[in-house]
């Protein structure tokens, strides 16, 4: 009778230690992923603070560029250059031609 309770011991124990195994592996798991969340969330707000500077510094040389150009002041020039050398019209519009022949 001792060889059966002693068995039934080991048995009882043996589920109790596969299903505790299998917890540690779980938990594994995820803090393994939760990791890899956190270092891909603080890459992606780097590189979002990164842009966000380089936009700052793209529009401070834009305005600089405009500036320099004259751009911002003359747009009847530049609608001028945009209908007479590159064809361009507003939405809607339409543009006959009449040849000299």
């Amino acid at each position: 009778m001792r060889r059966v309770s002693r068995k039934k011991k080991v048995r009882m124990s043996f589920v109790p230690a596969m299903i505790a195994i299998a917890l540690v592996v779980v938990v594994v798991i995820l803090i393994t992923k939760f990791n890899s969340i956190i270092k891909q969330r603080e890459r992606i707000v780097a590189e979002s603070r990164q842009l966000a500077a380089q936009e700052e510094e793209l529009k401070a040389r834009l305005e600089e560029l405009q500036l320099a150009n004259g751009a911002g002041a003359d747009t009847a020039k530049v609608e001028t250059i945009a209908r007479g050398q590159l064809d361009m019209v507003y939405p809607g519009e339409i543009i006959f031609r009449v040849s000299g022949q």
